[in-house]
């Protein structure tokens, strides 16, 4: 049985009117965010039988720098109720100890996000919840020092009142480090020739998130100036 010409004309319409529908569906949109962190060293290991002396390489307060960019759009790889896990959603980091340090795509990213976390803080009796931001990054190559070479970097901030994050998505905009109890980044080191570890300790004091051109911000500041 032949259909009609009426009837295959619908049919073209519907066929028509469903490629439009599927072109209209947003795709996902990049959205990178970079995260600017400034600190200074305050703690390092002193040497011992298996842990590197790194007291002259790295003098209490020196200039920690720490540059990531973060795209938002990554989807979240494990999630409960409280963490997501964002797997290589860091797309650059380059940081720096006074003049010694590394910049490039880390080949490998794990940033994890919580929000309201129960944790007995307060007493056995009481459940005080707390918010955590945490990258650990490896692969990451830098300048040796001498036969001390660079293994991976982490970076935590705790937030033990539980009052920085809404929601387990990656920040847009950084809080600000006043508002973290904990804001550590540490990068451990390893001496192939020594068979020995260690590793420092900076504590972050400043977070900026500038605008990247492509951004609306970017293109506002442009008319300001």
């Amino acid at each position: 049985m032949s259909s009609s010409p009426a009837r295959l004309g619908r049919h073209a319409w519907l066929a028509v009117a469903s490629l439009a529908t599927l072109f209209l569906v947003p795709a996902a949109s990049a959205e990178p965010v970079t995260h600017h962190f400034t600190g200074q060293v305050t703690f390092r290991t002193t040497g011992g039988p298996t842990t590197l002396d790194l007291t002259s390489v790295f003098p209490l307060g020196t200039a920690a720098i720490l540059d990531c960019t973060i795209e938002r759009s990554t989807p979240p790889s494990a999630q409960d109720f409280y963490t997501a896990t964002y797997i290589d959603a860091v797309t650059h980091l380059s940081f720096s100890i006074d003049t010694w340090g590394g910049s490039a795509t880390p080949p490998s990213s794990t940033t994890t996000v919580t929000n309201d976390q129960p944790s007995p803080l307060k007493g056995p009796q009481t459940l005080a919840a707390y918010d955590q931001y945490t990258a650990q990054i490896s692969g990451l190559t830098a300048l040796p020092l001498g036969d001390v070479q660079l293994v991976s970097l982490t970076y935590t901030f705790d937030d033990v009142q539980g009052t920085v994050f809404g929601s387990t998505d990656l920040p847009r905009v950084f809080p600000d480090m006043s508002t973290w109890e904990g804001k550590t980044l540490t990068v451990l080191v390893f001496s192939f020739t020594q068979g020995k570890s260690g590793y420092l300790m900076a504590t972050m004091q400043n977070v900026s998130t500038p605008a990247l051109p492509s951004t609306w911000g970017a293109l506002k500041g442009m008319y300001r100036n």
